[in-house]
């Protein structure tokens, strides 16, 4: 007969055996915590910029187009001026007093080939004696004319609206027509040249952005739109590269301010992407991040491509990402393929640090 005291110290031992690898296997199977954040796409867009000089795309001398003595000038340099506003006068008297003389003569012959066209609709005068009646009313139709436009000349008006730069001739001062007056410029569009070396110029057609600011008016930037890249270098082996610029109502830009031109263009086609540097881990010699998936809460590995690494710790990489996968963060060099995991909640805003 078996010794009973034995027995029972059996099954109690095999009890407790079978209690530790029951307890084992639940550690086992227990998820692990970890710590993830959400990969962030970002556009792969170089930034580059150059010294510019900000001009006004339209500054043009005024002149009479009639001769004469000067009646007034109505400005001053620096002076802003509206579209149609009179900014100087020629002396009218002599081209008043020469389309007097012409309208009296215009009345005239207009009286007299109205009488003459009445007897030519009667038959009482030859054809060419009304055709010459015409063409003298024709004649002097255009001389009255061009002696209207000449006194209405005597007045120069503001091509645009814009600042008064520069007087050439002062009030009293007699001037021939074509004659420079007053310079203008306009104060709403604006030119800006920058010089871009071969090695830019050659990637044009990855330009996606163009900008300016100056530090003459710092913290501001203002949209550029390109017009133009001269397609031959000059004598220093830069490109000429044309933009236009827009001033809206309030800002304060002025001809001769410099400006650096900003120009963004793209660096490369593939999709990149920012996440923590402390998610990558090596794998078979790749570099890799575990992925987490949210259905069934595990983890499996992504490889990755590393463009660099930012001394905030963060780093651009390559890899087949969508742009919205979550990734381990922390403690990735412990997990295994498929392991099942478990999210640490964010910190709450009243929880600062995740103390609590």
């Amino acid at each position: 007969m078996r010794n009973p005291v034995m027995l029972k110290i059996c099954i109690v031992f095999a009890i407790l055996i079978f209690t530790s690898c029951t307890q084992q296997q639940k550690k086992k199977e227990l998820p692990v915590f970890v710590k993830t954040t959400e990969i962030r796409k970002i556009e792969s867009v170089l930034t580059k910029k150059y010294p510019a000089r900000i001009k006004s795309a339209s500054e043009v001398k005024l002149s009479f187009r009639v001769a004469g003595p000067i009646l007034k000038v109505n400005i001053e340099e620096g002076d802003t001026v509206n579209k149609g506003d009179v900014i100087a006068q020629i002396d009218p008297r002599d081209y008043r007093i020469q389309l007097q003389a012409t309208e009296a003569k215009y009345h005239e012959v207009k009286s007299e080939v109205e009488r003459i066209t009445a007897l030519y609709q009667k038959n009482k005068i030859s054809e060419n004696d009304y055709d010459k009646a015409v063409s003298g009313l024709k004649q002097i139709t255009a001389k009255y004319e061009a002696h209207k436009n000449a006194l209405e000349d005597t007045k120069l008006r503001a091509p645009f609206s814009g600042h008064i730069s520069k007087i050439f001739f002062e009030q009293g001062e007699t001037v021939d027509a074509g004659m420079p007056i007053i310079s203008i410029y306009n104060n709403k569009a604006f030119e800006i040249i920058a010089h871009l070396p071969a090695s830019d110029f050659l990637k044009k057609k990855d330009f996606t952005r163009f900008s300016c600011q100056s530090s003459s008016l710092p913290g501001e930037e203002w949209p550029l739109e390109l017009r133009n890249i001269v397609s031959q270098a000059n004598l220093n082996g830069l490109y000429p590269a044309y933009f236009s610029l827009k001033a809206d109502a309030g800002e304060i830009i002025l001809p001769g301010m410099s400006a650096e031109v900003i120009i963004e263009y793209q660096t490369d086609k593939e999709p990149i992407f920012e996440l923590p540097s402390p998610a990558i881990f090596e794998q078979s010699g790749n570099a890799s991040v575990w992925i987490f998936n949210e259905e069934d809460e595990t983890v499996i590995t992504k490889t990755i491509e590393i463009i660099k690494v930012n001394t905030s710790g963060i780093a651009v990489v390559k890899g087949d990402f969508e742009g919205n996968e979550i990734i381990v963060t922390a403690g990735v060099n412990s997990l295994k393929e498929g392991q099942k995991v478990r999210r640490l909640p964010e910190p709450s805003e009243s929880n600062v640090g995740g103390l609590l």
